[in-house]
């Protein structure tokens, strides 16, 4: 695979790299399952509180006045 970065992205990239004692493929490995990660705990939040608007509208209604 390649992966094209810009001049300034991929001074940050090997800058990281260096830092961590990685590679540049780990480093984008490790960013790209943060990245995931925050986006599946975002749409779990998400959903959760959907549930919960949903079952609680009436209460919810309520406080609101």
């Amino acid at each position: 695979m390649t992966l094209r970065l810009d001049e300034h992205h991929d001074r940050l990239l090997e800058a990281l790299a260096a830092k961590l004692g990685r590679s540049k493929t780990e480093v984008v490995e490790i960013a790209l399952d943060e990245l995931a990660a925050r986006a599946d705990k975002s749409a779990r939040t998400r959903a959760a509180f959907d549930r919960i608007r949903a079952r609680d509208a009436e209460l919810l209604d309520r406080l609101a006045q």
